[in-house]
């Protein structure tokens, strides 16, 4: 038996996805295609949502339309992180151990999408997550069980441990030092490492452009398509973006926003009208890319 014909082993309806949004609304198009895209890839398991008051009911309309169960929570600080900077309240990801209704939950950030069918990871202990190098694991997706004890041990030592990158990332390493690695076609990073050899570049674009897909999960590092032109990955217009710059992997996100069943799009269309804001509403991507 192979690692993806593994069965889940505990009860489906004990098992879910989960994804987290605070303080912005910019991540409210990625959340919904991604939910969309863990649909498309034929799981069934239940998708829950973190937000906090900064959601506006609006969007909270969006995320359900796109099938996100929303629980509401109160955001978390890093204590060591300055005034509004990005990742001030990036602690608030320790409230999925806090979902104790579900044995087994697997994390996704919302800037990425899911290609193929990942619910064998259930069957997976805590915590598993793809490597970012030798030691350090990537918690972009990540296996966990929800446990009000692991909450209360990672309150406990917030203020007296040094996050290596300042964030969540960094702390749940300094934590989980002892976590289970699988492949990383299962976070599979959109991102040209410096250094990169021509033939790894090429590799790389024949897997983000696959069909049928060969990566399991393809996570949007850099400008967010959702920012960017429909046709033109607009990390290329940066010297500081450009190595997440493929127009291949970006194509890849709008051919599922296209795919999106048309009640959502109408439904949002009507939901999601916010005079004098930006909106980042599934329905307004179109609009708002053209800025960028």
């Amino acid at each position: 038996m192979n690692f993806t014909d593994r069965p889940s082993l505990g009860n489906p309806k004990r098992e879910a996805y989960a994804t987290i949004l605070h303080s912005a609304h910019v991540y409210v198009c990625g959340a919904i295609a991604a939910a969309q895209s863990i649909r498309q890839s034929g799981s069934t398991r239940d998708l829950v949502i973190l937000v906090d008051d900064n959601i506006s009911g609006y969007h909270r309309s969006g995320l359900e339309a796109a099938g996100w169960q929303i629980r509401t929570i109160q955001r978390i600080r890093n204590p060591k992180a300055e005034k509004d900077a990005y990742n001030e309240w990036n602690y608030s990801k320790f409230r999925l151990w806090q979902l104790t209704d579900y044995d087994k939950i697997i994390f996704i950030d919302a800037d990425l999408l899911i290609l193929r069918n990942i619910d064998f990871l259930f069957s997976m202990p805590e915590i598993s997550a793809t490597g970012n190098n030798g030691t350090l694991f990537n918690s972009g997706v990540m296996v966990i069980e929800p446990c009000n004890c692991t909450f209360q041990l990672l309150m406990e030592h917030i203020n007296e441990i040094e996050s290596y990158n300042g964030g969540d990332q960094g702390y749940l390493n300094e934590v989980f030092t002892w976590w289970h690695r699988i492949p990383k076609h299962m976070n599979f990073l959109k991102h040209f490492w410096i250094g990169d050899e021509d033939d790894a570049k090429r590799k790389k674009t024949e897997l983000f452009g696959a069909e049928p897909p060969v990566l399991y999960v393809l996570h949007y590092l850099g400008m967010k398509p959702w920012l960017c032109y429909r046709d033109y990955d607009c990390n290329f217009n940066s010297d500081i973006f450009v190595e997440f710059a493929t127009d291949i992997a970006h194509r890849k996100w709008w051919m599922v926003h296209d795919a999106m069943p048309q009640v959502i799009h109408s439904l949002l269309k009507t939901l999601i009208e916010l005079k004098n804001h930006i909106i980042f509403s599934i329905s307004y991507c179109d609009q708002y890319s053209k800025y960028y």
